[in-house]
């Protein structure tokens, strides 16, 4: 039957609406982790408390938006309908079928009966359509929100059984099924500042130390696989030489968000594994509305000057990629040629801030505060100097970048950090803020819009041609291009057993247990 329903929607794409394959198409090695852990041969231990160390802390206002400080806990104690498989095809979790009708313009889907949220209450069919309608609710900040605002309505049919009906045939539906996380209504109010946390998951959420430490303790009632560990300790730890020193002295079974660098000083150890998550871009975008990046030459002008290749081995070593596009090399249609646009070139810099008339501007670059960022903003910062700008870094906080970033005020220059997790190009159009309609380069033309809309209106055979165009303009104006593309990389330690990652590079610990 799943399959069969994938059919029918790419079916309705092949007729003029966006490809299924292509909203479902990226970055794989995550979810083929977690395929993997059914090869583990050692034998489950019981108990246990599971140390994960991250660089940011915890974000639970942003809870339906995918942000790194929730990747240590959020899945484990939120579920959603559906989960991908390494084929990136999507696979029962919270609903147990579903069934798309024959035009494509809804979807039926039967839930299970066996699920209670961690105040005890039995989850049913209300709960899922308030949760798309959270996730629907611009406020609560769902990067695939969009997807459920074009929605013509949700009836609940049963308390298993409920019915989405489409404005149009809805390919991506399977997006937004992998990111929204059925809440508890009753409780809802109090997820943003993190006092009420009460999800369906494998662990309760028993406590929280803002930027100190988080808990979650084994939720003995849950519907699935009893949980093998009695809990998990998520330690904050930002200064990125303690989290080092955390790792090598054993007070972590799992860093999350380490420097790239220091990922890599430990690939030779025999005591872990590196584990491949979801990809992320580091781009480097400008107010377009601000001089001097109100002039295109400008623009195009920092985007030259950056040493790409130097960032990419000097922060990031082997897990990254100097590129300048967003898109994931495995997408379809994947305009290669465009791939290394803005070569590093110092010279064609200069030259075009003369035409520019900025030479010896000042640019202030904004960057959220997370080690590698910050590294990465330094050469940034040398490579403007060499071609003549005066620049200045200001660093901000993870939760105040989130809500400039939402607001897309992040001023002059700036330096963002976006997961790919798995979506296509055209999902990630609408998911990533420098790309989405109200972006911090304030770029919003009439050819854009046209471009983005030939892009996820394409058929198969149209479809290379609208992403290369699209890919091709972004570059050309330069609002905001990709420095490089790197893989997400967790350090575990050996004694950590089937552990494993979500399509968005979320850690899932249901199953996973700590050797004796």
């Amino acid at each position: 039957m799943l399959n069969k329903a994938r059919h029918k929607f790419a079916t309705a794409a092949v007729t003029g609406i966006a490809v299924l394959s292509l909203a479902l198409t990226g970055c794989q090695s995550a979810v083929q982790q977690e395929d993997s852990a059914a090869t583990e041969t050692a034998t489950p231990v019981e108990g246990g408390t599971l140390a994960i160390a991250q660089s940011g802390d915890l974000q639970p206002a942003n809870l339906l938006a995918g942000r790194a400080g929730n990747a240590a806990w959020a899945s484990n104690v939120y579920e959603t309908l559906t989960k991908y498989d390494a084929d990136m095809q999507p696979q029962p979790l919270l609903a147990t079928e579903w069934t798309v009708a024959d035009d494509s313009m809804s979807i039926d889907i039967t839930l299970r009966d066996d699920v209670t949220f961690h105040s005890g209450r039995t989850m049913t069919a209300d709960d899922v359509k308030f949760s798309i309608e959270a996730a629907a609710d611009p406020q609560n900040n769902s990067q695939v929100g969009f997807i459920a605002r074009t929605f013509e309505s949700i009836d609940v049919t049963s308390p298993t059984t409920l019915t989405i009906n489409f404005s149009a045939p809805t390919p991506t539906v399977f997006d937004l099924f992998e990111y929204a996380y059925i809440v508890d209504p009753e409780t809802f109010a109090g997820v943003a500042d993190g006092s009420q946390l009460i999800g369906t998951g494998p662990f309760t959420f028993e406590s929280w130390s803002p930027g100190s430490e988080a808990k979650l303790a084994r939720y003995d009632d849950y519907w699935g696989e009893k949980p093998h560990l009695d809990g998990i300790e998520v330690a904050i730890i930002s200064d990125s030489t303690a989290m080092l020193n955390a790792v090598r002295s054993d007070r972590t079974d799992i860093a999350m968000a380490m420097n790239p660098i220091d990922v890599q000083s430990l690939a030779s150890n025999s005591a872990y594994n590196i584990v491949d998550t979801v990809s992320s871009a580091y781009p480097f975008g400008v107010n377009t509305t601000q001089a001097p990046f109100d002039k295109k030459e400008a623009r195009q002008a920092v985007q030259y000057a950056i040493d790409r290749e130097r960032i990419a081995s000097q922060v990031f070593g082997d897990a990254a990629r100097p590129v300048d596009l967003f898109w994931e090399p495995s997408a379809p249609g994947y305009p290669e040629d465009l791939a290394e646009w803005y070569s590093y070139d110092p010279e064609k810099a200069k030259q075009l801030l003369e035409e520019a008339g900025a030479v010896g501007a000042s640019v202030e670059v904004t960057v959220i505060g997370l080690p590698s960022n910050t590294s990465l903003a330094e050469i940034v910062r040398n490579n403007l100097e060499e071609v003549g700008l005066k620049p200045t870094i200001t660093v901000q906080d993870p939760t105040t970048w989130d809500q400039n970033q939402v607001a897309g005020e992040l001023g002059q220059s700036f330096l963002p950090l976006h997961g790919t997790n798995g979506l296509g190009p055209a999902t990630l159009l609408n998911v990533l803020p420098s790309l989405r309609e109200g972006n911090p380069s304030k770029f919003w033309p009439e050819e854009y819009v046209e471009l983005r809309d030939a892009l996820t209106t394409a058929t198969d055979d149209d479809y290379e041609d609208a992403l290369h165009a699209l890919s091709e303009y972004i570059l050309e104006e330069a609002f905001t291009s990709v420095v490089v593309m790197v893989v997400g990389q967790m350090v575990e330690s050996v004694d950590v057993h089937d552990a494993s990652y979500t399509a968005r590079g979320y850690l899932y610990a249901g199953t996973a247990f700590i050797d004796e």
